[in-house]
C-alpha cells in the first residue's frame, strides 16, 4: 500500500518510557483539532497502545488483521523424528523429547525457514501468521484515531507501525486532514525508526533523570540520522531542579537541540489520566495544562 496523502507528520517520541509521551500526544491532538486543524491521530506504540484511553475511548469504526509474520508449521504425520530441524534452528524455537516428534514454539519462531531446508521429508512448511491488528475509531474530539495492536509475542512491530501510519495517511486523504499526529513507541528500536522515518517534525519528551537523559541521547541520534527537525520537552521539570538545569545545559550545548518547553509536576495530570481526558480539557487552568498549551503553540508554529 502506498502512502496516499501528503499530510505532514508530527511524531511524539521518547527514549525512556513513562516520561509523558502519550499524555502530551493526547493534548497536542486535541489542541490542534480545537484550532480547526483537520488531523488524524495514530498510536504507533504498538506494544502498549494507550492513546485511545488518554483520549477517552472513542467509537470503534473498523478493524483489520495484519498478517506479515511467518512461522514454521510441522506436519506430525510426515515427521520421521530425525531431529535435524532442532539442530538447525538458531532461535531455539524447536524442542524434541527423545523418541517424540519435535514441537515448534510459535512465539520463538522467526520464520526464517532454515528448518524447511534440512527436513528430509518436507514435513515443515512456513505459514503466514497474525502480526496484530489496526483499529480505527472516531474520537469524541471529532478526529479519527488509528491504533496498532501487536499480537502477543510477535516481533514485527516495525512493520505494524508502518502499516498503522499508512492507514493513518489513507484516513487523512479521505477526511482532508492536513496533519497526522503519531504517538511513537519509547526506545530506539524498529517501531521508533518506523515512526520517525518520513516525519515532518519530532517532539522528544524527556524528564530530569539520569536514565531519561541517557535514553534521550540515543533517541536524538536516531532523529539526527533521519535529519528530521525536532524539539525537546522536559516533563516533570521539578523532579530535580538541579538535574533539570544540568540536563537542559547538556541539551543546548552538547546535543544542540532546541528545548520547546518545560512541563511542571502537577497532580492534576494524574487526575486527568484517571478521568481519561487530556489535561488541557480536564483542567485548562492547571499549571501543567498552561505549560502544555504554550508548547503546543510552538509545535504548531514549527509545522
Amino acid at each position: 500500500m502506498n502512502i496516499a496523502s501528503r499530510s505532514k507528520e508530527i511524531v511524539v517520541a521518547s527514549g525512556k518510557g513513562g516520561v509523558g509521551k502519550t499524555t502530551f500526544t493526547a493534548s497536542l491532538s486535541v489542541f490542534l483539532a480545537n484550532k480547526g486543524k483537520r488531523i488524524v491521530a495514530v498510536d504507533a506504540d504498538v506494544d502498549a497502545p494507550n492513546l485511545s484511553i488518554a483520549l477517552g475511548k472513542g467509537k470503534e469504526k473498523s478493524s483489520q488483521e495484519i498478517k506479515i509474520s511467518h512461522k514454521a508449521v510441522l506436519d506430525n504425520e510426515k515427521c520421521v523424528k530425525c531431529g535435524k530441524c532442532v539442530e538447525t534452528c538458531r532461535y531455539g524455537a524447536i524442542f524434541q523429547s527423545e523418541g517424540e516428534v519435535p514441537v515448534i514454539m510459535e512465539m520463538l519462531c522467526e520464520g526464517c525457514g532454515a528448518c524447511t531446508l534440512v527436513c528430509p521429508v518436507e514435513a515443515i512448511r512456513i505459514e503466514e501468521k497474525l502480526t496484530g491488528e489496526l483499529v480505527i475509531e472516531e474520537t469524541k474530539y471529532g478526529f479519527p484515531l488509528v491504533t496498532g495492536r501487536l499480537e502477543l509475542g510477535e516481533h514485527n512491530s516495525g512493520h505494524l507501525v508502518t502499516s498503522a501510519k499508512k492507514i493513518g495517511h489513507v484516513k487523512a486523504e479521505e477526511t482532508g486532514a492536513e496533519l497526522v499526529v503519531i504517538d511513537g513507541a519509547p526506545g530506539i528500536g524498529c517501531p521508533v525508526i518506523a515512526s520517525i522515518s518520513g516525519a515532518s517534525y519530532v517532539v522528544a519528551v524527556t524528564e530530569p533523570t539520569p536514565a531519561a537523559k541517557r535514553d534521550l541521547e540515543r533517541l536524538i541520534r536516531v532523529i539526527k540520522h533521519f535529519n528530521v527537525p525536532a524539539g525537546v520537552i522536559v516533563n516533570k521539570a521539578e523532579l530535580s531542579t538541579a538535574y533539570k538545569d544540568k540536563l537542559e545545559k547538556w541539551i543546548n550545548e552538547e546535543i544542540q537541540m532546541p528545548i520547546i518547553g518545560e512541563i511542571p509536576l502537577d497532580y492534576e495530570v494524574l487526575r486527568a489520566l484517571t478521568h481519561m481526558t487530556p489535561i488541557i480539557e480536564f483542567n485548562p487552568s492547571s499549571k501543567a495544562a498552561k505549560a502544555i498549551l504554550e508548547i503546543c503553540e510552538k509545535v504548531a508554529e514549527n509545522i
